[in-house]
């Protein structure tokens, strides 16, 4: 946190993500109490076209998560990513996992979509950890080219199909050789950051890990 950050928190005290109490940060004792029940600490690993790609995951993505999550993501809510950057800031698992790796890349979305929303929820989240675990985040690297449809309104098959070939990459200078993570903030069929994985593994990268906020 900077200095001007530090001040502005002093005059204007955060309040808790879910609850609105002053006083506590970004996420109050109960309910942070009661989001934790969704903690899992799912670490495991997959195999991806003939690689080992190790994933991990901190929540479950089900009644308090859930329908937090879908606030922050579809109802205006971007301040939201501090509580959840907290979350997985206070998890010393998720951390230890984080610092394996040289550098975040938050699965992106399309230009069109971001000007509408005003924001891409994994980025936010993204640039909260990575200022504070002292590891690099790129938002320049993996760039999404296709509009498609939204992921949660189509069926697994669906969504295989509908994010082929959405993804490009840019910029790959900065990846080369380099232990890149990618973060998103729900994991349901696998089908977005499975593609994020097959486009990223057409560059020079060392090695690829997965960070997921919520598994559905």
């Amino acid at each position: 946190m900077n200095y001007l950050e530090k001040i502005l928190e002093y005059i204007f005290l955060p309040s808790c993500g879910i609850c609105s109490k002053l006083g506590e940060g970004y996420l109050c004792k109960n309910c942070g109490k009661e989001i934790r029940r969704y903690l899992i600490n799912l670490e495991k690993s997959d195999k991806n076209e003939n690689i080992r790609i190790k994933k991990f995951f901190v929540l479950k993505y089900d009644g308090i998560v859930r329908k937090n999550i879908i606030k922050y993501k579809f109802n205006d809510k971007p301040y939201l990513y501090k509580m959840f950057s907290k979350i997985i800031l206070e998890d010393k698992k998720a951390c230890e996992f984080i610092k394996s790796y040289d550098i975040i890349i938050p699965v992106p979305v399309h230009k069109a979509r971001k000007s509408k929303r005003g924001y891409n929820q994994s980025e936010l989240i993204a640039k909260e950890i990575s200022k504070e675990l002292k590891i690099k985040t790129y938002s320049d690297v993996l760039i999404k080219i296709n509009n498609n449809k939204v992921q949660s309104t189509l069926n697994k098959n669906e969504r295989k199909e509908n994010v082929k070939n959405a993804y490009k990459i840019i910029n790959e200078q900065k990846i080369n050789n380099k232990n890149i993570i990618i973060f998103d903030d729900i994991y349901t069929t696998g089908s977005t950051i499975n593609e994020c994985i097959k486009t990223l593994k057409k560059s020079n990268v060392n090695k690829i890990g997965v960070l997921i906020l919520a598994k559905d």
